[in-house]
């Protein structure tokens, strides 16, 4: 009976440990950040009177978002974060009088906001992660009117909430290399355009996911205590 019961008592002795090895202690801070690039271009090609029409749009983003964190608990940290973003599009045209490239200046949105982030290791090495985080944003968009050169800004501005679930690896114990395609999120701002007579702003909210490689981003975080 002595033996089954030391051979119990030792496995979940050395599970315990494994899992206090892994473990983000608390007290520890983390500094780091993460950062995403996607591009694609859509091409089309049309036949009028004998000439080959082509055209290309092509949409690019960059994304880059520092934040510093506090473990309150194991495995469990609050902190802050700056989200910064830029959308942009151009429009490129071949064929008999096509004109020069069509584009504008980048959309950009500005975020700031608490964060809280939850890791469960799964080993010493390797983890997946929870970040739930909210806040301000600002965004800034030219539009261009139809085919004039009359150009529309539109500014938002309000609250974001954003769940992003991850992975992340620690090639060594106090740095970790993390990974994401993509969160859940909503939004609720308030929109005003330049071309807007009344000049009074519209209030707009959106929910959903956006999970894709469009969306990928890969961070590293520096861990001081652990």
């Amino acid at each position: 009976m002595r033996k089954p019961f030391i051979l119990l008592s030792l496995f979940c002795g050395t599970t315990a440990l494994a899992q206090a090895q892994s473990a983000i202690p608390a007290g520890t801070i983390s500094l780091g950040g993460s950062i995403g690039y996607s591009s694609h271009t859509d091409k089309f090609e049309d036949q009028v009177a004998g000439n080959t029409y082509t055209s290309e749009l092509t949409n690019s983003q960059f994304r880059f978002s520092p934040s510093v964190g506090y473990f309150i608990a194991d495995n469990l940290a609050l902190g802050l974060s700056l989200g910064y973003t830029a959308a942009s599009s151009k429009t490129t045209n071949t064929g008999p009088g096509s004109t020069s490239p069509n584009s504008l200046d980048a959309q950009t949105t500005l975020r700031v906001g608490p964060y809280a982030q939850y890791y469960k290791m799964l080993s010493d090495q390797f983890g997946v992660l929870g970040t739930l985080g909210v806040g301000y944003q600002s965004s800034f968009t030219p539009n261009r009117a139809g085919s004039s050169n009359n150009v529309i800004e539109t500014k938002a501005s309000g609250f974001y909430s954003a769940l992003t679930p991850g992975v992340v690896f620690f090639p060594v114990p106090k740095f970790g290399i993390s990974a994401s395609i993509g969160f859940l999120g909503y939004d609720r701002v308030s929109v005003k355009r330049s071309n807007d007579s009344d000049g009074e702003s519209q209030t707009s909210s959106n929910f959903g996911a956006s999970f894709g490689f469009d969306q990928l981003m890969f961070g590293g975080t520096y861990y001081f205590g652990r």
